[in-house]
């Protein structure tokens, strides 16, 4: 007998065999489309499953999906059979659809060792990670009554905390009622299940303490983009056409390592450098591996956190060389625009009065309604929408209607002035990259008309990344970019599935939230109580007693790193309960201090706390109930991918049978069956009977989680205008029966026809019309601003100066003004730490063994000199220290593709939990994975801000109030051994 060779196993039995062009489908075998959700860019899957084990066996990419595809989908016209046979056949396609490496560890997460199935109830103290398990049913009476739950005393239920009435701090009404003492946190990018817990949280329940991710993660680099779009203050990132780009500059991120989805970025990023030999560079502290000799690519060395430093030296070459685009840039309307050939326009020639730091008015000078712009085209003043084209650089007095006479500047000129308030010289210092190379990235970005691009992706989050974000924008509006053919392009997005036949947005009787903020304080502080109470008293209003944050308050507010803060300071209020829903505050927030776990730790300051999650991770392992959750393969889906051109959602499935315990109803525990339960206790408007509004007058139910699915993905069909046709053999190959059942008691039959054919190909992926001539077909309507006169009236609450209108050069600066070298010297923090995204892991992923398999750990990069200086050498055991002395260890990988500055650690190593740690059930261990422990965590090592009011802090950066993690001044030795 042959001995097997353990070397290579057994292999899997084939899916299916092509006879004569058929496809006979393997009678043990499932296979068909669902979603991945390893990391938060959400790409198409194809899987396999056996049946008689019903285990996931392979994950690949769905063919229909443009993002694992590389842009080369397959047409959802193409029916299952013909897809599988292309994937089969030799058809010369080099680019078959693919998962990365995230994607294709997530086969771990279902059967996981470590992955929570039963109801767990602390049985030590917080954080000590001894459970035992109880009847889901007691959990959800103790959970909603209270009672002395641990022997430590009376704790309130969510019964006794839904007071929707009583004010939850006597006299500012800003903060709302005492409901607003359950705070909740989700990771929202999971729409389909996200939004039925937002309903629950905030319309049902009525707080409005519901806290994500997107401050810590890539709030302010998207808010300081979108000041460069429109002028009111939204969020917004660009993208590459990769089709027909000829030079991108992409600045602290690099395609196909981080970011959106590297599968589209990587393939777009390599076809463009081969095909059409594309030039681009990376301007980053860290080389990354697809920057290839003889490919026309370069590399700018930064110093971490000097974006904005280099992004003004481009601007600066650029003006003074007179190489920006001065007949885009002269047109001041739509009208105008459009008569020129152009669909986009800016306020570069708009006049800003530099003695008052706002626009000029129109009304001001007799040209025009107030709030009008003003311009000065063929030597006179004119008002912005009446004129063909204006000057773009102004510098002169004029004389308004009150015969007050000030200095005016154009949008533009004011640039040109900052850019040159520091000489090019300089800039290079500070930023790390030479002079030269800053002239020859201008030069090239102004070589290929308007065919380039820059672009960032999260990788800035320094500062002041709100400034640099704003610049990167304003460099595409300089040469007239944006979209344009092979310039700066916008996705189509997404479809939502809240309106369409069922009204999934509004509840009646909803709890309403109308002039209430969180606790992160997200407003301006001119609203608050505290300001009132000020001005009443005759003080002067500033500085705020504390932070208040007003640029965007709903996206960089809603923090959840600020929201555990809050909790830990008492200040405004604390919460009486905390549900903690697939989110990891704790471990993925930088710069939240380990004082902020430990009062979570404490019942005195935290009396509940429930997680629900298919995981123990670092937040929830101080929990006291946690409640068992699905996967990913366990659920329906229905999201918006990162990276796709057109429009579109993917759709996914219950794959395999969740293995969740099931509670005394026979349903499987998870997130839902728990809200739709205590919905029903605590008897909460927007669940129950007749709850839904249908188009067509009627009401419908929502009683459980397949009501919500099926009405949420009708909605989502209903919007798709060219569904496939799905014939008996797509049913088939695409699983379809399986996972229609659960739909249909709940679906019209032309709803269920429209689900199966969204859920047929794994979502809807509409090929659209790409351009219009030489424009995005989808673009236009954007009026471009160099000069933003929504943020020129933000007002900052601890200095009572207003921001600036346009960006601005400055030094790295604390809440209070001070300059960080004032507190932390870079005498003797001389290095500066960047943080970055790995390639192939992600926070989530770290958690499973094939990931850990490819990606065992991190290393702290060190450029080889700075390296040699501090007398390390390669692989040493070296100790990172913060000025504020948090240390971490790591080991030290030299490499000349650092800058000299620089020390480059990336996120998603060094867990503490997951199963790294020593975990007790029912009083038996669980063994410690401590491959899940491997490599270094490096948010704690990010410093707080010491002028912060408040007994813990954050350090956040200086306009958008969102958490840093780059530029960070450190210290790196080699480790004490012992």
């Amino acid at each position: 007998m042959t001995k097997m060779n353990n070397n290579f196993g057994r292999h899997q039995s084939v899916e299916f065999e092509i006879q004569e062009g058929s496809v006979e489908l393997n009678p043990n075998v499932r296979v068909g489309f669902t979603r991945c959700f390893t990391c938060n860019n959400m790409c198409g899957l194809r899987y396999r499953v056996d049946e008689n084990s019903d285990k996931i066996t392979k994950l690949a990419g769905n063919p229909y999906c443009e993002v694992v595809t590389g842009g080369e989908p397959l047409p959802l016209s193409s029916h299952l059979k013909d897809a599988y046979l292309t994937l089969a056949g030799q058809t010369g396609k080099i680019f078959r659809a693919t998962s990365c490496g995230k994607g294709a560890s997530g086969l771990d997460c279902t059967d996981n060792p470590y992955r929570v199935l039963h109801v767990l109830k602390r049985a030590g103290k917080r954080g000590e990670d001894k459970w035992i398990t109880i009847p889901y049913e007691q959990a959800l009476n103790e959970i909603i009554e209270g009672g002395n739950l641990f022997g430590e005393g009376n704790v309130e239920g969510l019964r006794s905390i839904r007071d929707i009435k009583t004010p939850v701090v006597e006299g500012y009404p800003e903060f709302g009622p005492k409901s607003n003492q359950l705070f909740a946190t989700f990771n929202e990018e999971d729409t389909l299940r996200g939004s039925l817990y937002s309903r629950f949280m905030k319309q049902a329940f009525g707080t409005v303490n519901l806290t994500t991710k997107h401050a810590y993660c890539g709030a302010p680099v998207g808010v300081g983009y979108a000041m460069g779009l429109a002028p009111e203050l939204g969020a917004g990132m660009c993208d590459v056409d990769w089709d027909n780009f000829e030079y991108a500059i992409f600045i602290g991120t690099a395609p196909g390592c981080s970011g959106a989805s590297i599968n589209r970025t990587g393939s777009g990023l390599s076809k463009a450098r081969t095909q059409r030999k594309a030039k681009y560079v990376c301007v980053d502290p860290l080389l990354r591996g697809n920057v290839v000799e003889n490919t026309n690519a370069a590399w700018a060395p930064i110093t971490p956190g000097e974006d904005t430093a280099f992004l003004f030296g481009l601007v600066q070459v650029i003006l003074n060389s007179g190489s920006e685009n001065k007949k885009f840039l002269s047109y001041p309307n739509e009208t105008s625009a459009k008569k020129a050939g152009e669909i986009n326009w800016s306020n570069a020639s708009y006049l800003v009065d530099t003695h008052t730091g706002k626009l000029a008015d129109a009304a001001d000078f007799g040209l025009g309604e107030k709030g009008g712009g003003v311009v000065y085209s063929g030597g006179r003043l004119v008002a912005a929408d009446k004129a063909d084209s204006a000057d773009i650089y102004v510098n002169r007095k004029f004389t308004n209607n009150k015969s007050e006479t000030h200095l005016y500047k154009t949008a533009l000129q004011l640039l040109k002035d900052e850019a040159n308030s520091q000489s090019l010289e300089q800039l290079a210092k500070t930023c790390g990259v030479s002079v030269e190379q800053i002239k020859e990235i201008a030069k090239e970005f102004t070589s290929h008309g308007t065919r380039v691009v820059a672009l960032s992706n999260t990788g800035n989050n320094g500062a002041d990344s709100v400034m640099s974000s704003w610049l990167i924008c304003i460099l595409n509006t300089l040469v007239g970019s944006h979209d344009k053919k092979g310039g700066a392009i916008y996705g189509n997005g997404a479809f939502t599935g809240f309106n369409g036949k069922y009204d999934l947005e509004n509840v009646e009787g909803g709890v309403s939230q109308d002039g209430q903020v969180c606790v992160c304080r997200n407003m301006p502080y001119e609203a608050s109580t505290e300001y009132a109470q000020k001005v009443k008293s005759g003080k002067s209003p500033y500085p705020a007693e504390h932070v208040y944050h007003n640029l965007v308050p709903d996206y960089t507010s809603l923090n959840a790193a600020e929201m555990l803060l809050a909790q830990a300071n008492g200040d405004p209020y604390r919460a009486k309960a905390f549900i903690n829903w697939r989110s990891n505050a704790l471990y993925s927030a930088s710069s939240l201090p380990k004082q902020v776990e430990e009062a979570i730790r404490d019942p005195k300051v935290l009396p509940l706390f429930v997680a629900i999650d298919a995981f123990i991770n670092e937040t929830n392992k101080n929990a006291d109930y946690i409640i068992p959750d699905r996967v990913m393969f366990e659920e329906y889906a229905c999201d918006r991918t990162w990276g796709n051109f057109d429009q579109c959602v993917v759709a996914g499935v219950p794959v395999v049978t969740p293995r969740t315990d099931v509670n005394n109803k026979g349903k499987h525990i998870c997130m839902e069956e728990f809200i739709f339960d205590v919905a029903q206790r605590l008897n909460l408007p927007g669940f129950g009977k007749g709850v839904i509004s249908r188009k067509d007058g009627r009401k419908v139910d929502l009683k459980n989680y397949d009501d919500w699915y099926g009405y949420y993905l009708s909605n989502v069909a209903s919007q798709c205008a060219s569904l496939p046709k799905v014939n008996d053999e797509d049913r088939k190959l695409a699983a379809l029966d399986r996972a229609m059942t659960p739909l249909k008691e709940i679906l019209t039959g032309e709803e269920l026809a429209q689900v199966e054919a969204l859920l047929s190909r794994g979502g809807y992926y509409e090929k659209q019309k790409k351009y219009d001539g030489d424009f995005l077909a989808n673009g236009g309507g954007k009026f471009l601003q160099i000069f933003n006169p929504v943020m020129a009236e933000q007002i900052h609450c601890f200095s009572g100066k207003h921001y600036p209108g346009i960006p601005v050069i400055d030094r790295p600066k604390f809440f209070n003004g001070d300059w960080w070298e004032k507190h932390w010297s870079s005498d003797v923090y001389p290095l500066r730490l960047s943080t970055y995204k790995p390639i192939l892991r992600s926070n989530y992923s770290g958690f499973f063994d094939h990931c850990n398999q490819v990606t065992p750990t991190n290393f702290v990069y060190l450029n080889s000199r700075t390296a040699k200086h501090l007398g390390l050498k390669h692989k040493d055991k070296v100790t990172v220290r913060n000025p504020q002395g948090v240390e971490v260890e790591g080991i030290v990988f030299c490499d000349p593709g650092v800058a000299v500055k620089a020390v480059c650690i990336s996120h998603a190593f060094g867990h503490w939990a997951g199963g790294a740690e020593k975990r007790i059930i029912d009083g038996a261990a669980l063994p410690t994975g401590k491959q899940i422990g491997g490599g270094t965590a490096v948010n704690r090592l990010i410093p707080f801000d010491p002028t912060r009011p408040g007994k813990f802090k954050v350090l956040n950066d200086f306009y958008a109030a969102a958490n840093c993690r780059t530029g960070i001044p450190v210290t790196v030795q080699k480790a004490l051994q012992g």
